[in-house]
This record gives C-alpha cells, structure tokens and sequence, in this order.
C-alpha cells in the first residue's frame, strides 16, 4: 500500500498539514527539527506524491505521457530513451502508453489526462493532434504534413540524398518505398531535387513493394528500360532488402545500382555494402520535444507551436552511394548501439579507433 502524508504524519506527531508544507517547499511553517524528521521518514518509506491527487487540486505532478505505437523500431525506441532521460534529467516521471488505432490513441490521451499528467508526447499521432480539445498541452511528432510540431525534416533529408547521388554522376534515380501515399514529404524531396537539378521524373519511377503484384514487371522495366542507376529508399530495412535484391539480379552496389536509405540503423553498416542512409536525429528531436513540452506546461499553453520546428538528418557515408567504404574490417565488438545517432554521440558498438562518417 501507497504511504501517505497521513501516515508520515502519525509517525513524527505533527499534523497532516505540516507534513505537506514541508513535503511542497513551505519549510518556514515548521521547525527545524521536525522539518528535518518528517524529510528522514518520506526517505525511508519512499514516499511518492500520488499525481490524481495533486492534479485534482490543481498542482503539477512532474509526470509527462508518452505514446508510441507498439510496432516499435529502432529509431523510435532510441527515441523514447532519450525522451525519458530528458524528463529524468528536469524531475519529470513518465507514463508509457501504446494505443494500436485511433480510437485507443483518443482513449490513451484522455487516460492520461485524468491520471493528472502535466503534458504529453506523441510520438506518431494517428490523429491530428493539432485539432484536438484535450485540456493539456501536448507535443506531436505526426508524420503528416501540417499535423506536427516537432519533427526530422523529411522534405529536406531526401533533397539532399538525392543531391548526393547526382554529385556522384546519376541522372536517372527512382524512389523506393512501401506505399507513396504513406511518404508524402519523402516524395516531395525526391521530386524538388530532380527538379532543380533539370532532370524529368516519370511516375513509373516510383517503387512501391506493398501489396503490389506487377512488382518485378515495373522493377525489370527500371532497370532495363528506364536504366535506373541510383535509389532513395524511405527506410533502412527496406534498403537492406532492395540491395540483396539486385544482388541476386546480379547487379553491383554500388557501380550498377547506388542505394541511399533512411533512418540510421546500427546495423546499416553490417549490410555486404555497407549502407549509405539519412540518420535520424533521435537524441535532437527528444531534446526539441521535452524544451517545447515544458515550456508549454509552464505557460500553461494548450496551443500547437506557431511554427513547426524541423531537424535535419545528417548523411553517413557508408559506401552504397558510391563513396568510398570506411567501415572496420575484421571483428571487433563494443557494444550495441540501435542506431548511428546513439554511435555518432557515444561511440557504443564500434571501434573506438575509426571515425564515423558523416556528411553534413
């Protein structure tokens, strides 16, 4: 059972309002020597404020909500660990919540609402968050255009993988991705760079691998037809895939196919060409979220920020593109790191001795 003021209270003898102003900072209304007994008793008993409590009188309860989807991947679980040591690191606790469609996530916002919390963090909104009436100020990182407030600058990100194969000599580049329709600014990069560099897309040029049957048809018809020298591909795993792919069509990366993904997976440089790819910025964005969420809280702010606020993801160099290869060679272990943003921080999980590549 949860202790109490009430309990502190009948352990040092004093009343259960003196327990509380010393326990909420009013330290002058006590004596010393009890003010420094009923702090010795909550240590012992491990005393923690209960945040329904302290929201329905109308105090902050330092806890924040977090909502993720529970398809999980490593961007996003780098993401929700530097989101909680960020809200360690002000005094704020944390509720994680994982709704699985948009009816739950409406349901787990109103949740944590009534459990008190100060604000909350959603970290892929199904819903426009922008247009709710919560009552609590809250921070989106929804991947549709006009519905976030925080997020990477995808438009951006794609403009400059595409540059960065153009620099190496492709004029004929597709786009690979699980559905268009999912990936809008990713498209609308890719596009905007073909565009200023003069160079005509087609909408054959666009790869899409889900749910689609005439798929080795359209990709033999790139290959063959349009002579497609250079992919963007919208995420890692899927590049990963896409190049073992064209492996096996016997194709090279990266002298006949160049290949850059999305999303700055560790293992990207485990790949048989290790894998050029836009990192996501999963320790700036954590950061971002927490200063605006906090901010929000103080001023009591239920508004969405005026303007979004956008991260670029730097490129790391890994050799696909058609950059040199400066990954180790030989075996060597150092750890786990999920993703090349925690590597390029920390330098967890590989060799100390050999410098990451990266391309600002």
């Amino acid at each position: 059972m949860a202790v109490t003021a009430k309990d502190i209270a009948k352990i040092v003898g004093v009343s259960r309002s003196a327990v509380s102003a010393v326990l909420n900072g009013h330290h002058d209304k006590v004596s010393p020597e009890k003010r420094e007994k009923i702090i010795a008793v909550a240590n012992d008993l491990r005393y923690r404020p209960n945040p329904t409590a302290l929201s329905l009188a109308g105090k902050p309860t330092r806890t924040a909500g977090l909502i993720f989807s529970p398809h999980i991947s490593a961007i996003y679980a780098e993401l929700l660990e530097r989101l909680v040591f960020f809200l360690k690191e002000q005094g704020y606790g944390y509720t994680l919540l994982m709704p699985t469609d948009a009816a739950e996530e409406l349901a787990a916002i109103r949740d944590l609402a009534d459990r008190g919390a100060d604000g909350i963090i959603v970290s892929y909104a199904i819903n426009d968050i922008r247009a709710l009436d919560c009552g609590i100020p809250m921070v989106c990182l929804s991947p549709y255009p006009g519905q976030y407030e925080v997020r990477v600058d995808l438009q951006g990100g794609f403009e400059h993988a595409v540059r960065h194969l153009q620099g190496h000599g492709h004029c004929r580049i597709a786009l690979v991705c699980p559905n268009r329709s999912a990936v809008p600014m990713q498209a609308a990069g890719y596009e905007a760079a073909m565009k200023s560099a003069g160079l005509k897309t087609k909408k054959s040029w666009t790869l899409e691998v889900t749910a689609n049957p005439d798929l080795p048809a359209q990709l033999n018809h790139l290959l063959d037809v349009e002579k497609i020298t250079a992919w963007v591909v919208t995420n890692d795993l899927l590049a990963a895939r896409f190049m073992n792919h064209l492996t096996q069509l016997g194709k090279r990366v990266p002298e006949d196919a160049a290949i850059i993904g999305f999303d700055g997976n560790a293992w990207g440089r485990e790949t048989a060409c290790p894998l050029t790819t836009l990192v996501f910025p999963a320790a700036a964005i954590a950061r971002c979220c927490v200063e605006v969420l906090l901010e929000k809280i103080k001023t009591r702010n239920l508004d969405p920020v005026a303007a979004p606020k956008l991260l670029k993801p730097e490129l790391y160099l890994g050799g696909s593109c058609g950059c040199p290869v400066q990954c180790a060679t030989g075996l060597y272990w150092t750890g786990q790191p999920l993703t090349l943003d925690s590597a390029g921080e920390q330098g967890g999980g590989f060799n100390p001795d050999e410098p990451l590549s990266f391309e600002k």
